[in-house]
This record gives C-alpha cells, structure tokens and sequence, in this order.
C-alpha cells in the first residue's frame, strides 16, 4: 500500500480524549466544526501539460487512467452487496450530491435499501423513525434528534437526503454513539460496558499497522493545527493507544449498525467520513470482524485528488467540483453553554457582534427568526447570511429580553493586476 497523504480522518474524538489541547468554541475565530479538512494535494500526475486525468462527472478506479459515466463495476454489481460506504467530507456540498446521486441510482437497481448516518447517535433513532414516516416536520426532527448537539454542520446539507429518504419510505439508521459513550468505552474498553448500555456493539478488531499509522499521523497533524509543533510526539504511548482504540470504537460502532441492517434484508448504505471508508480500513476491517464481507467504498475527490489517488483507497472514485463552503461573514462572540442555553463568553472587538451592543453574560435565544439551544446552530445559522445584510439577534440580559440588529459588513472585493 503506497503513501496515505490523500484523505484526512474525522477526529472529532480528539476533542473529547484530549480535551486539554482544546479551547472551548469561539464563534468569532474558530474553523468549521469538525476535522474532514481539504488535506494538501499534489499536482496531477498523469496526462498531458496542462491537462487532467479526468473531470468533474467522471468515475475512476484508483491507479486505473480509464474514466466512465458510471461506477466500473456498474450500479447493478453495486446493488448486489450487503453495504456500500459513500464518504464524505461534511463540509462540502458537492459531497453530498454525490451521495444523493448514488442513492438514487442503487435505489433504481435495490428498492430495499436503508442509510446508516454517521452523523447521529442511536438515542436520536426514534426522532429518524417519526421523520421517515411522515410524523415530523424538519424542525421537529433536528430538535427531536437534536442533531446540533451532536453534529456540527449545517443540517441544510442533508436534508435533501433525508427528503429521498423520507419520500421513498427508506428507513434511516443512526450509526453513532454519544461522545460520552464513546469516552466511556474507551476509559473501560467496550466489553466492560455492558450490551444493553453500549447497544451491543461488539469489541473492535485490532487495528492494522497501516491503519494505526495513518491515525497516528492524523493525530500528530491535528496536534501541529493546534499549536503542537512537535506533534504526537507530545503523547505518550498509552494516550496514542487510546486515539487508536476510540477511532476502532467509532468504525465498529457505525460497522455494527450496518450489519443491522444488512441482517434486516437491506442493502446498507453508509454515510461516513472519508477517512472511515478508505483503504479497506476502519469500518470495512469492523465488517468483515462481523462476517459482513460483500463491501464496496465510493468516494468523491476533486480532480487534483483523483489524478494522484493511491491504489486501493476506494473501489471507485467520483470526480467533483472542489465546492469547498465559502463561510460566510464573522458574528464575533464566543459562546459557552450554561443551563441549556447559549451565554455569550466573548465578543471580539470592531467586530458586528461589537457594533450591535452584544455583551458578554447575554443569553442568546435567537438568530435571523429561529431559535437557538446548541453553539454548532448558531454557527449554521451565521454562515448562511450574505455579506452586506442585517439580522436579528433575540437576547435575554438581566431579566429583560432585547431583539438586537446586527449589520455583516459587505464581502471584500477582490483587485486584480
């Protein structure tokens, strides 16, 4: 197996194993929540100067020049396995078209399918089940399976999947644990845990050494993005031990779910993380530990990425447009939790936060019209406002409540020359 330098890991567990490298959310300066950042990548190599390997809209094998308009081994080969990983880096919605586009087309060729998410955990099941039946509106199921505590991006971006779903009475699984499960899990190991508290879930199979270096690599860039220059090199073994189990955890968690499904007499399809799905590791080792062999793994990359992919990081790969978010514009508070709700705990200077008179201590009940009880909600909402507009910030201070206008300067313009 060659160099693993192209798909970045999900880390969002880094946060709670090592919570000491962490500063608590700050919505004037933090990064998108979550860690499946756009990983550097190198030129293309193949082809003429000044030409790609493939575009946008075409499918390859990874190593193969060949391109198609469909999956090489074909939708209806695809619709015969027991699961099917589609990845994803949260944040980018050319992601998630894929994967609406790839549901549609095994749908065509397997009407009994179901779509395992990596994005909630099984206490949100119930909330999944009312929506898919017709029961709930869309504001009711985020709040019912209170997607912003557990995921932090935007829900905009899977609801068009979650409308397939519902639309085709597909059901739909939660794949994840809590994080203080997972913690839990890790700190007694999961045969400790008993079945009916960890829903079952069996212990993980040990890691491979490729596997376990990637993560350890992962582990040591996240470090470095977080002010650690020396890297993992700041961890002692049994800290690094313990990323790897929990990472192992994750993947049999989400594994396990899908071998639910599969024994249920559906095709599983699984919407995960890219670095869960890549290289036959992570959740397919956990698969084939739980006798679930039949796997394929599709991922998007941009051209860049698919013109230098390793042999064997995916069965296939879709090409995409690199439609990484453009955030939009800074509010300028840090916020922390307190008794349910939002308490602002920063407000940065000169920022709009600043100049429509937030202060710190205020609670936070609303943005532009909707209602707040979860930071990664506010953070959401903040980015879908457009440069050079007003919204409405609801407060309550010192008993009172207080509607606030804040003005989001205009986007910069770009000189050229």
């Amino acid at each position: 197996m060659s160099q693993h330098r192209h798909v970045r890991l999900c880390l969002p567990a880094l946060a709670s194993m090592l919570v000491s490298l962490s500063a608590p959310l700050n919505m004037a300066l933090a990064s998108p929540m979550g860690d499946d950042t756009q990983p550097p990548v190198a030129a293309p190599s193949t082809g003429a100067p000044g030409t790609a390997c493939a575009l946008p809209g075409d499918w390859r094998t990874p190593g193969d020049s060949l391109t198609s308009r469909s999956p090489p081994m074909g939708w209806a080969a695809l619709a015969d396995e027991q699961v099917v990983l589609l990845g994803e880096r949260h944040d980018q919605p050319a992601h998630h078209r894929f994967q609406l586009a790839a549901i549609s087309a095994l749908h065509a060729q397997q009407p009994r399918l179901a779509i395992g998410l990596e994005m909630l955990p099984r206490e949100s099941q119930a909330a999944l089940d009312a929506w898919v039946a017709g029961n709930i509106d869309e504001t009711e199921l985020l709040e019912q399976s209170q997607w912003y505590r557990y995921w932090g991006f935007d829900a905009a971006l899977y609801l068009p999947i979650l409308h397939f779903a519902r639309d085709h009475r597909l059901p739909l699984k939660a794949l994840n644990v809590t994080p203080e499960l997972r913690r839990r899990l890790v700190e007694q190991s999961v045969m400790a845990v008993p079945p009916t508290e960890r829903h079952g879930i069996p212990e993980p199979a040990p890691a491979s050494p490729s596997y376990r270096q990637r993560l350890e690599e992962s582990l040591a860039q996240h470090a470095a993005e977080l002010g650690d220059e020396t890297g993992s090199r700041a961890f002692d073994a049994g800290m690094i031990n313990d990323f790897v189990y929990a990472q192992q955890v994750w993947d049999t968690a989400m594994a396990y779910g899908l071998t639910e499904l599969v024994e249920d007499g559906y095709l599983a399809l699984g919407l995960v993380g890219m670095g869960h799905a890549s290289y036959g590791e992570g959740i397919e080792t956990q698969l084939s530990h739980l006798d679930i062999r039949a796997v394929s793994s599709l991922l998007p990359l941009t051209v860049d990425e698919a013109c230098t992919a390793d042999d064997g990081i995916a069965d296939a790969i879709f090409v995409v447009h690199n439609d990484m978010i453009q955030h939009g514009p800074r509010l300028g508070v840090g916020v922390d939790m307190d008794e349910g709700s939002l308490v602002v705990s920063e407000v940065a200077p000169d920022s709009p936060a600043a100049a429509a008179g937030l202060r710190v201590g205020d609670r936070l009940l609303g943005f532009a019209g909707q209602p707040l009880d979860q930071p990664a909600q506010l953070k959401a909402l903040v980015n879908r406002v457009m440069p050079g507009t007003q919204a409405r910030v609801e407060v309550r201070r010192e008993r009172a409540h207080h509607t606030l206008t804040v003005s989001f300067p205009p986007a910069p313009t770009e000189v050229e020359g």
